[in-house]
C-alpha cells in the first residue's frame, strides 16, 4: 500500500451525504427544517448525510424536492446513492418533447413583429423568430448570424452587441447578476461554471457580488442604436411549467417587447420589409 492509499484507508466517501448537506447549506437550512420539509425524522437525515444510513431512492427524491432541486441535480443525487436517473435529457428534435417543440415554435411565431430567442442552460441560442434573426442581422451582419450565438456573450462582449448597447452599463450588470444567480444556483453543473468564468473574463466587466436568495430582477430595458435606427425593447425570461425532462426543463424562452411607440413602429416595418 503507497502513502497516498494508507492516507486515505481511513476516509469513507459519502457523496450523498456531501450533496445533502453542501445544498442544505446553501439554502440555508437545518437538518430540522430539511427533515420537516421533507417529511422524514431528523436523526434518518443526519444518519445519512453522515453515511451510517442508506437513503432509498424514496427518500432522496423527498429530498430533493425539499430542497428544490433542479432535474439535472436530482439525477446527480440519485446516481451519488447508486440508483439510475430518473428524468431524461433529450434533444429538441427527440419525438418525445415534439408536442413541447410546437407549443415553443407557436410561441416565438406569435410573438412577431417583436424578437424571441430560445436559449439553453449555457445561454447558447437554440432557435430565433424571424423578428430576432432581422435585428441581429443588421446589427451584427449576416457572416456573424452563421455562426453560434450566445445571448450572455453577445451583450458583453466588445465586438459583438456591446457597441451599439446605449445603456450598456446598466444592460451589463442585469446580465452579470443573472448570470452568476443562475450559475451559483448549479454549483456542480461544470459546463455552465466553465461559461460562466468565460464571461468574467471579457473586458471591462466586474462580478457582481450576491448571495443566492437574491434573485435578479424579472425586466430588462434595452436601448440599440445603428447609425439612424434606435429601438428600445424590454426584456422578459420564460420558463416551461412543469417539464419532466432535463432539456426542456432548462430552456429560457427570451421574449422581447418594444420599450415604447417609436420601437414598435420601427420594428413592425422590418417586418413589412420582410419577403
Amino acid at each position: 500500500m503507497d502513502s497516498r492509499s494508507t492516507q486515505h484507508a481511513g476516509v469513507r466517501l459519502n457523496p450523498v451525504g456531501d450533496l445533502l448537506r453542501g445544498w442544505r447549506n446553501r439554502r440555508a437550512l437545518s437538518q430540522a427544517d430539511l427533515a420537516f420539509e421533507a417529511e422524514i425524522s431528523i436523526k434518518h437525515l443526519s444518519y445519512v448525510e453522515t453515511g451510517k444510513a442508506v437513503a432509498s431512492r424514496d427518500i432522496l427524491l423527498q429530498l430533493a424536492s425539499a430542497l428544490g432541486l433542479s432535474l439535472r441535480d436530482r439525477n446527480a443525487l440519485l446516481e451519488s446513492g447508486g440508483f439510475a436517473r430518473q428524468y431524461g435529457e433529450r434533444d429538441l428534435s427527440a419525438p418525445e418533447v415534439a408536442d413541447a417543440k410546437r407549443a415553443i415554435d407557436l410561441l416565438l411565431k406569435r410573438h412577431e413583429p417583436f424578437p424571441a430567442i430560445v436559449t439553453d442552460r449555457r445561454w447558447n441560442v437554440l432557435q430565433a423568430n424571424r423578428a430576432a434573426t432581422r435585428l441581429m442581422t443588421m446589427l451584427l451582419g449576416a457572416e456573424r448570424m452563421t455562426r453560434p450565438l450566445n445571448h450572455m456573450r453577445m451583450f458583453l462582449s466588445p465586438d459583438e452587441l456591446r457597441p451599439y448597447v446605449e445603456n450598456w452599463p446598466k444592460v451589463a450588470s442585469a446580465l452579470l447578476v443573472r448570470a452568476r444567480h443562475e450559475a451559483m444556483a448549479a454549483p456542480l453543473d461544470l459546463a455552465l461554471q466553465s461559461t460562466w468564468r468565460e464571461l468574467t473574463k471579457l473586458p471591462d466587466l466586474a462580478a457582481p457580488q450576491l448571495n443566492e436568495s437574491e434573485a435578479p430582477g424579472p425586466l430588462c430595458e434595452v436601448r440599440l442604436r445603428k447609425d439612424d435606427v434606435s429601438i428600445g425593447l424590454i426584456g422578459a425570461v420564460l420558463t416551461l411549467g412543469t417539464p419532466q425532462d432535463v432539456t426542456l426543463q432548462e430552456l429560457r424562452v427570451e421574449m422581447f417587447m418594444p420599450a415604447d411607440e417609436a420601437s414598435e413602429a420601427t420594428l413592425t416595418a422590418f417586418a413589412a420589409q420582410d419577403p
